[in-house]
């Protein structure tokens, strides 16, 4: 689970990371693009008329969902959030601008700056909708409890999140040498549907690989996404220790790249009414 450090972080480390964070999130997009759809087969043709984005982003998911709602015939009022100020305006310029805060249209959007954790908007949501941010969550079970409370009765919830063989490789050449893990320790997929007993759950579980030419350009898109484990109030890996350990992870691999695995859960879960 996330410590106090790790999400202490989070708004330094994704603000300077929001310039390259679209460039290289390449899972991150293919994930909002699953989400969307699975959304969109969910609700059939009914429209969510009130919306909560948490952890927007640089606004994959926000820019998916906007190109399923663009034409309809009914006002939505969209509360798109992050916990990064930065993040929220590359959210907010990528989206059309008639459309964005204070102008009326068919989907009213207001960008906000807030933690998923502790929302502070009254409900109820026709949907509430994150793309991979819940796994910084530091109390995830509890901020679940909170969301789903803030559902209307035939809402719908829907997230991706991490789940815990994210990086297993990665993980395993840590411990061959006796290397304290580097990051969190996400929950399995049981978590959640244990976490949301008492709603209609559906979860999904994918794996996404994303490749990169060497080890080093592996930490490098983690720190260009956010994502790096630096500065955890941890002692940082001597040259030598970092040397072994990314060889020891590029020793796996024979073609010239380097694989990292992504293990995401999408998960729906509405009230039982």
């Amino acid at each position: 689970m996330i410590d106090n450090v790790w999400k202490d972080g989070l708004v330094r480390r994704f603000g300077a990371a929001a310039q390259s964070y679209e460039k290289q999130a390449e899972v991150q997009q293919k994930t909002a693009i699953f989400l969307s759809n699975l959304i969109k087969q969910h609700l059939d043709r009914k429209v969510p008329i009130r919306i909560l984005e948490i952890g927007c982003g640089t606004g994959y998911l926000t820019r998916a969902l906007y190109d399923l709602y663009s034409d309809v015939n009914q006002e939505i009022q969209w509360h798109v959030t992050d916990i990064s100020e930065d993040m929220l305006k590359q959210c907010q310029s990528s989206i059309p601008a008639e459309n964005n805060c204070g102008i009326t249209g068919h989907k009213n959007i207001i960008f906000s700056v807030m933690d998923g954790e502790n929302p502070d908007f009254e409900g109820p949501f026709d949907l509430i909708c994150s793309n991979m941010a819940f796994q910084w969550f530091r109390d995830l079970e509890g901020s679940l409890h909170k969301l789903t409370q803030l559902l209307s009765p035939q809402g719908l919830m829907a997230f991706t999140s991490l789940a815990s063989d994210t990086f297993d490789l990665w993980h395993r050449c840590q411990k061959e040498l006796s290397i304290d893990r580097m990051a969190p320790e996400f929950p399995p997929a049981v978590f959640y549907t244990d976490s949301l007993a008492g709603l209609t759950v559906e979860l999904e579980k994918k794996l996404f690989v994303q490749r990169h030419n060497n080890g080093l350009e592996f930490l490098r898109n983690l720190r260009e996404i956010g994502a790096h484990s630096r500065d955890l109030g941890r002692n940082p890996l001597g040259v030598g220790e970092l040397r072994s350990l990314l060889k020891n992870y590029e020793s796996y691999f024979t073609d010239g790249v380097v694989e990292a695995d992504y293990d995401v859960v999408f998960v729906l879960c509405s009230k039982n009414e």
